[in-house]
């Protein structure tokens, strides 16, 4: 893969992932992001991994992109929406802002459309959200059901939509 090319589906748990055998982040994985390869999670139904986006994110390997991936089969759960992927990442240490970039104005500068989506600023496209961030216990599943307890959620108050 070679500058600008987005893999998707990075924090996966299965064998022919970012992991080698002995459960650390390949070389070539390294070699990739400094190529500028971008990671996004993709989350979806069998693509995120606790265990493998720990490792990663203690390795120095933090998704560029945040994606929920979502379709039927994950709906209702372990996905259930991007707030819902965002929130695992604050889990994770990630802090706010760097999150929720990921999930908008990241993705809008990769896609060359940083004018046009993932901006507030008039004449862009899209809805805006206004986030509520819950402090709790909160339970949060990978997509092998292997749980953690988050104590903090991103819960949507309002959309705002052009539609």
């Amino acid at each position: 893969m070679k500058q600008g090319d987005i893999l998707t589906h990075c924090f996966h748990g299965m064998k022919c992932g970012i992991l080698d055998e002995a459960g650390q982040v390949r070389p070539a994985v390294h070699e990739a992001v400094e190529r500028g390869v971008l990671f996004d999670v993709g989350h979806g139904a069998g693509s995120f991994s606790w265990e493998v986006a720990e490792t990663a994110l203690s390795a120095g390997l933090a998704p560029h992109t945040i994606s929920s991936d979502l379709h039927v089969y994950n709906l209702h759960g372990p996905v259930y929406d991007l707030v819902n992927v965002a929130s695992k990442f604050l889990h994770l240490g990630m802090d706010l802002d760097t999150a929720l970039a990921k999930v908008t104005a990241v993705p809008a500068q990769v896609m060359g459309m940083p004018d046009e989506i993932g901006t507030l600023t008039v004449g862009a496209w899209g809805d805006a959200v206004v986030l509520d961030v819950r402090q709790g216990q909160f339970q949060l599943a990978d997509s092998g059901g292997e749980m953690r307890t988050g104590n903090q959620r991103l819960e949507p108050l309002v959309v705002v939509s052009q539609y």
